[in-house]
This record gives C-alpha cells, structure tokens and sequence, in this order.
C-alpha cells in the first residue's frame, strides 16, 4: 500500500523541528498529525482560547482532508486534547457544529501540557475516505 504525504505548504517542515508530516494517505485511511490553535503556516490563533483553537485545529483538519482527497465526512476517529477539564464546555459545541449529526468516534483526555504553553486544545484525527 503506496503511502501518500500529506502537507499544507511546500516548507512546513522546516518550521518543525522533529516532526515529519503533518499527515499521510495510505490507501484510503488517513492519518492527520495533531491539529491545534496554530494555522499550517504555524501562525498562533486565539491564544488560551478553547472554542477559537478548536475552530482552528479543524479548519486544519478539513484542508487536510481534502488534500488527501477527502472531506470532514471522511473522518471516523478523532482524539481531543485539552489542558483544563473546564474547556470541554467550550471544545465540544464547536466540534458539534463541524460534523453535524454525522460525528466521529472521540476520546476526549485532560493533559497537563501541549506543545507550546498559549495551545490549550489538540485534535487528532483519522479518516477512510471511500474510493
């Protein structure tokens, strides 16, 4: 099964050091890089804000998905990280409003810390895109 690269722009990579990809296409499964308040030109949106990183990260999520040749309906598994139980109120309205009635499988973790201090919230997602 060819493995496909996926990526926003052209040199994401350099800006991250240790990070290979910010998904793959193997066959039709997906497999998207956590996605959180930063833009894929690593742009920081809505420091500290729950609701403005989640809208963020699944913005990402969606223009990867249809890289790989997909959409948002593709996706079946997502895994949400935040840094304070009490942003779950905030988190999953908007998750709520991008998949509609269709929502994917999720597990939801409170974790001390992401990646940089100003991201509260992390989204992980996997899709099967039909051919």
């Amino acid at each position: 099964m060819a493995k496909h690269l996926l990526r926003a722009t052209p040199d994401l990579l350099e800006h991250m050091s240790g990070v290979s990809a910010q998904g793959y296409r193997a066959g039709n499964l997906v497999f998207l890089q956590g996605q959180t308040g930063l833009t894929l030109d690593l742009d920081l949106v809505a420091a500290g804000d729950p609701a403005g990183q989640t809208t963020q990260a699944l913005e990402n999520i969606k223009t990867l998905m249809e890289l790989a040749g997909g959409t948002l309906a593709d996706v079946v598994k997502i895994v949400v990280y935040v840094t304070d139980h009490a942003h779950r109120k905030h988190v999953y309205p908007v998750i709520d409003e991008y998949f509609g009635q269709r929502k994917p499988c999720s597990t939801g973790l409170v974790v001390s810390g992401l990646a940089l201090p100003e991201l509260v919230v992390e989204i992980d997602a996997y899709g099967v895109i039909d051919d």
